[in-house]
């Protein structure tokens, strides 16, 4: 018989089973080579664990048999292709870092729709939670969600329904899982697969106001899971250390690993003495929608203020187009808050990190760092909120006054460490920031941007402009202090404004010009005299 013609029990002619029911459950055409092989992992681990496996439309005689990973591999993950008994077990346990965009939620929500048994899912965030459980309903699943809150009875409910088959997903964070309530319940739900979504959050929070995170080994030991997936957009040496540490019990687990490159965003780090104020300027030149990460929820309300006055004075269109998000807000204002996002096509969103994990809305053209986060594997993760559908779009780290403060309130060596080498790449203005990025993730495989698109630095070069140098915040503030080295003692904070705002050097207004001293003096490098012969003049 032709192997075209082929059959199994319950299915017609021999096809790609995955593709069947990618095709069948989501209405999607095909994988991704990287989705397809770590799919085909973790249905291959279910197999070799005995957990049985049903194909749509297949009887449940059928189900017995998994696609094996090795034909589902067109990229290469390492293999010889022999799998040792080893090697099938550590199949259960897997890294997985995909980019932003990637389709890491297909990876654990096809599996989770043909195994037998529920799939639980581990968010870090109630906004990640609610906006996860949107996308399931609205693709005809019935996930259940494990909340702060809920009564005994609503508790009990939902383990009925799980006994009863009902739920395919479970939804929780790490906080609600280590309740002696649900721990102790937890290994009576036969999960079958835990993922951790988001999983750099284990070395980003876990260690500082997040103590739930360094205890979810205990979670996965008492649910007797046989399968573990963490998934993350970005992660080097160090995160991925504390990810197989702090979840894996440090036993090791395989790694997938992706390309991080996103070709389709250009890189900037500009400098700048008013962070607002630089916003302000770069959301004029570039385009919407533009999300704006903040490192506070009082920054987050603060600079949207700003924006909103700076906008309606200048007469901007988009002045009402601008608002704020932070895990404070009340969960309805969240959510709406999220649905005027994700259906504006000029909005300004300035949100803390709490907005930046998962929520897709594919169109964002522009993300601004005002704040400096603390590392670049954060950085990578919350700017890859940018271009998801492929076109062309920037994201712009700010770094200035603050940074500093930033640096010395790191609570440890390898907090600062890792601060300080984000800090450094937005300083060095001599170098490909793509490559550079990529290079911190110990990934060389940086894919061919044109030079005018790839980054600040490489746009420079393609121009004809000298890179290297100077930081451009250096620039402004030298300005300012060689201004007050000639004039010592001859200016007002007001006066010095009005002079400046006429200067060549210093493109501010007035207002901005006073605003820039102010801060200058509060960062101690300028000062105001006190003496009566030159009372409120302005010194170094």
């Amino acid at each position: 018989m032709p192997a075209e013609e082929q059959k199994q029990p319950g299915r017609g002619p021999l096809e790609d089973p995955l593709d069947e029911a990618v095709r069948s459950l989501f209405g999607l055409s095909y994988l991704f080579p990287y989705q397809r092989l770590v799919t085909a992992n973790i249905l291959e681990a279910a197999g070799a664990a005995g957990i049985p496996i049903r194909w749509p439309g297949e009887t449940e005689q059928a189900g017995e048999t998994a696609p094996s990973a090795e034909t589902g591999d067109p990229v290469g993950n390492g293999d010889d292709g022999a799998r040792r008994d080893e090697d099938r077990a550590g199949l259960g346990r897997q890294i997985v870092i995909l980019p932003t965009g990637a389709g890491k939620s297909l990876c654990f929500q096809l599996p989770a729709l043909l195994m037998e048994g529920p799939t639980l899912v581990i968010y870090p965030i109630l906004g990640l939670m609610a906006d996860q459980e949107r996308r399931l309903r609205e693709r005809g699943f019935s996930p259940l969600v494990l909340r702060g809150g809920q009564s005994g009875k609503e508790r009990e409910a939902l383990r009925e329904k799980i006994r009863n088959g009902e739920g395919k997903f479970i939804i929780a964070n790490p906080e609600v899982l280590l309740t002696p309530r649900v721990l102790g319940k937890i290994g009576e739900m036969h999960i079958v697969h835990i993922v951790v979504d988001e999983a750099h959050c284990v070395a980003e929070w876990g260690e500082t106001f997040r103590p739930a995170y360094l205890e979810i080994a205990q979670v996965i030991e008492a649910a007797k899971a046989p399968l573990v997936t963490a998934f993350t957009a970005t992660a080097g040496g160090p995160v991925l250390e504390k990810i197989e540490k702090y979840i894996f019990g440090g036993k090791g687990a395989r790694r997938i690993i992706g390309n991080p490159d996103r070709p389709n965003i250009s890189y900037a780090a500009q400098g700048c003495i008013l962070r607002d104020l630089a916003v302000r300027d770069l959301l004029a030149v570039n385009r919407r929608p533009a999300l704006v990460f903040c490192s506070s929820r009082r920054g987050t309300e603060k600079t949207t203020r700003y924006l909103r006055n700076e906008a309606e004075e200048r007469g901007l269109s988009w002045h009402g187009e601008i608002r704020f998000y932070h895990a404070g807000l009340g969960r309805e204002e969240r959510t709406e808050i999220e649905s005027w996002f994700l259906r504006s096509p000029e909005g300004v969103l300035v949100a803390t990190c709490a907005f930046g994990l998962g929520i897709d809305k594919a169109d964002i053209r522009t993300v601004i760092h005002r704040d400096c986060p603390p590392s670049v594997e954060a950085y990578l993760q919350e700017s890859g909120r940018a271009g998801r559908d492929g076109e062309f779009s920037r994201a712009v780290l700010l770094f200035g006054p603050g940074d500093e403060s930033s640096l010395g309130r790191a609570k440890s060596g390898v907090e600062r460490r890792r601060l300080e080498k984000l800090l450094n790449y937005a300083g060095d203005n001599g170098h490909c920031r793509r490559k550079a990025l990529l290079g911190l993730l110990n990934y060389e495989g940086a894919g061919d941007s044109p030079e005018s698109r790839c980054c600040d630095v490489c746009e420079a070069q393609a121009l004809g402009r000298p890179v290297g140098g100077e930081p451009p915040p250096l620039r402004e503030e030298s300005s300012l202090l060689d201004f007050f080295r000639r004039n010592k003692r001859c200016f007002s904070v007001d006066e010095a404004a009005r002079v400046l705002a006429r200067s060549e050097r210093v493109i501010w207004s007035e207002k901005d010009a006073k605003q820039a001293l102010n801060q200058l003096i509060y960062d101690g490098k300028l000062k105001l005299m006190k003496n009566i012969l030159w009372k409120n003049k302005i010194s170094l």
